[in-house]
C-alpha cells in the first residue's frame, strides 16, 4: 500500500459530523456545498492521496481570501476528520487564530502537539510558540527552543527567525 495514499472511510460522514460539535465554525451555514459533498464522496469511496489532501487545504485557504468562511471551515473539519497530519495541522492553527472557529487552544494544542508528534515540522514550529509563551503548556523558553531548532533543521524558514530572536 502506498505511504502517501489513505484507504476508504465509510464512517467519515459520521466522524465529520462529529467534529462540527467538537469544533463548531463561526459562521454555520446550512448550504450543501458541492466541494464538501464531493470530498466526502471520494474519501468515504475511493480514499485520497496526499497531493489530494494538500489541494483540497490549498483551496481551503482560497475560500478564506475570498471570504467564504462556512465552506472553507467544512472543508477543513472533513479534511481533518480523516486524522491526516496536515489537515490536522491546519485546524490546529485555525482554532488557534480564531477566525473561522471560537478560539480553542487546547484543543489547537492537542490537535497540533499530534501532528508535531507525527514529524510534521510545521506543527513543531507552531508547538514552540506554545512553550515559548505559556499557552496550555508550563512556559519553557529552553523546550521551545529545542523545537525551533527542530524545525529549522527541517527546513522550516520561519523558525529560524523565530529561534535567533527566543535565543
Amino acid at each position: 500500500m502506498n505511504k502517501n495514499f489513505t484507504p476508504a472511510n465509510p464512517d467519515i460522514i459520521q466522524t465529520f459530523v462529529e467534529m462540527q460539535d467538537s469544533y463548531p465554525p463561526l459562521y454555520e451555514s446550512e448550504n450543501d456545498y458541492p466541494s464538501v459533498k464531493a470530498w466526502l464522496k471520494i474519501i468515504r469511496t475511493q480514499g485520497f492521496s496526499s497531493d489530494m489532501m494538500q489541494e483540497v487545504l490549498g483551496y481551503c485557504f482560497k475560500l478564506i481570501e475570498n471570504g467564504k468562511y462556512e465552506e472553507s471551515a467544512q472543508l477543513m473539519l472533513v479534511s481533518c476528520a480523516t486524522r491526516n497530519d496536515n489537515a490536522c495541522h491546519v485546524l490546529g492553527r485555525e482554532l488557534f487564530k480564531g477566525k473561522l472557529f471560537a478560539t480553542n487552544t487546547a484543543a489547537s494544542f492537542g490537535l497540533l502537539l499530534n501532528s508535531a508528534q507525527n514529524g510534521n515540522a510545521e506543527a513543531i514550529c507552531d508547538l514552540a510558540l506554545f512553550y515559548k509563551n505559556g499557552i496550555n503548556a508550563k512556559k519553557n523558553k529552553k523546550y521551545a527552543l529545542k523545537l525551533y531548532k527542530q524545525a529549522m533543521e527541517a527546513g522550516v524558514e520561519r523558525a529560524k527567525e523565530e529561534y535567533e530572536m527566543l535565543k
